[in-house]
């Protein structure tokens, strides 16, 4: 069911393959300071949504469960940080967004290695070692996530780091000073 819904997906390709205008080349890319948003995969927590941004204008938007700090969004700040505009620029600013009724509110970290568990038996020491990222209160989740980026020494040193709330109810999004 899963890959027949993936196949038709990519049928519906054909209509915006027809219609599409090519993308500029890396290469040719703006000459500026890059934004990075860092959110959620909650398909309900969609940037590009939520601050009416056109689809081809904006923000370069990494996601994972519950918009967490991992150390490959570490490793996907430094990179880009690195390669904006061949080596001209750099990243401005990361955005992270974190929102209400997100999956990793409404399920500890607890709960999903007790069910990685019972799926994967023989693997308790492994998982009890993952990063799972559970969210217990939505302000200071996202302090500490900023505190992680600010705290990475190959960060941009002029690097700004914001935080939100995006609440999935109200539609409305809510700057955290950190």
């Amino acid at each position: 069911m899963s890959a027949e819904l993936v196949r038709k997906m990519d049928k519906a390709n054909d209509a915006y393959a027809s219609a599409h205008s090519p993308s500029p080349s890396f290469k040719d890319f703006p000459d500026q300071k890059a934004v990075l948003v860092l959110t959620c995969l909650d398909p309900r927590c969609e940037p590009h949504h939520f601050w009416n941004l056109p689809a081809d204008m904006g923000p370069g938007i990494m996601r994972n469960a519950g918009g967490r700090v991992t150390e490959d969004v570490l490793r996907s700040i430094r990179v880009i940080s690195t390669i904006m505009s061949y080596g001209r620029n750099t990243v401005g600013a990361v955005v992270i967004v974190h929102h209400t009724d997100c999956g990793m509110i409404n399920f500890s970290d607890d709960f999903v290695k007790g069910k990685l568990k019972e799926r994967h038996p023989g693997h308790d020491q492994e998982i009890d070692g993952m990063f799972i990222g559970e969210i217990k209160d939505l302000e200071k989740s996202l302090k500490e996530d900023v505190a992680l980026i600010r705290a990475d020494p190959f960060m941009p040193k002029d690097l700004e780091v914001l935080a939100f709330e995006y609440d999935v109810f109200t539609g409305k999004t809510r700057e955290v000073k950190v």
